[in-house]
């Protein structure tokens, strides 16, 4: 049976990711291996979040149907990280799927939106906007580009600066839908405190013979992102570096002729 797992970026979604594998199960999506691992997810993610936010400007008003989602969620056991922006969708077209919903300790807020916000940081910040912008597209990546259109698409918001300002209202609602349209038989309510137990009597599982993990998001999230800036930097210069360098040098040359009155 799947599980989704739907606690919200930066509520312990890495630490989770690591505990299913430790307890058994294949595929287990997240957001940042899949940056590396699967990078074909990322068109299918931008797609679904022009499918589901009518705030977007590529809203089509058309649900994606189960097949669609089937893309880049069917083969995994669980899901997580990202999933959550869209998890009504989820919890709507895998109606057998029990949903494991992570919180911060006591809904605390104030500490999710801390540690978030260096997520908003590297989506929104200069350097992040040049790649996504500029770089990606040519090298034919989707993850920054749909990364910026599901965050925007789950915050109500047309910016960075809006995407801060609607975060912690959007926590709030986050939790309180799920708690809503989840029926409590397949709702498993879960802070990573609580450790193995409540989370494998849920699941039917064993409890592992190993410390539950707690894995450094905020120091995981600045390695993949200082890896995917670079990783991008080295295919944009394989692939334009020697026409970047032409036209240098054909500016430069131009430059001399010019102060030498050549021109």
């Amino acid at each position: 049976m799947k599980v989704l797992s739907l606690g919200l970026p930066k509520t312990g979604t890495a630490s989770l990711a690591e505990a299913y594998r430790i307890l058994g199960y294949q595929d287990v999506h997240h957001g940042m291996p899949a940056v590396f691992q699967s990078p074909s997810d990322f068109e299918v993610l931008r797609r679904a979040a022009g499918a589901t936010f009518p705030n977007l400007p590529t809203y089509t008003g058309r649900p994606f149907t189960r097949a669609e989602w089937d893309d880049v969620f069917g083969p995994c056991e669980v899901v997580t990280d990202v999933a959550a922006f869209f998890a009504p969708q989820l919890v709507d077209v895998y109606p057998e799927a029990k949903v494991v919903l992570c919180e911060r300790p006591r809904g605390d807020v104030e500490a999710w939106f801390r540690s978030v916000s260096t997520v908003f940081d590297m989506t929104f910040g200069l350097v992040p906007t040049f790649f996504i912008e500029f770089v990606e597209p040519l090298v034919g990546s989707s993850a920054g580009p749909a990364s910026r259109a599901y965050i925007k698409g789950f915050f109500q918001a047309r910016d960075g600066a809006e995407v801060r300002a609607n975060a912690r209202r959007r926590y709030r609602e986050h939790y309180e839908t799920l708690r809503r349209i989840v029926p409590k038989e397949r709702l498993l309510e879960f802070e990573l405190e609580d450790g193995w137990g409540p989370l494998c009597a849920f699941l039917g599982k064993d409890v592992p013979d190993v410390p539950f993990p707690r894995v450094n998001e905020a120091a995981e999230f600045k390695a993949m992102w200082s890896k995917w800036i670079w990783m991008h930097w080295a295919s944009f210069k394989r692939r334009y570096g020697p026409f970047i360098g032409c036209a240098a040098a054909v500016g430069v040359a131009a430059w001399a002729a010019k102060g030498s009155g050549l021109l």
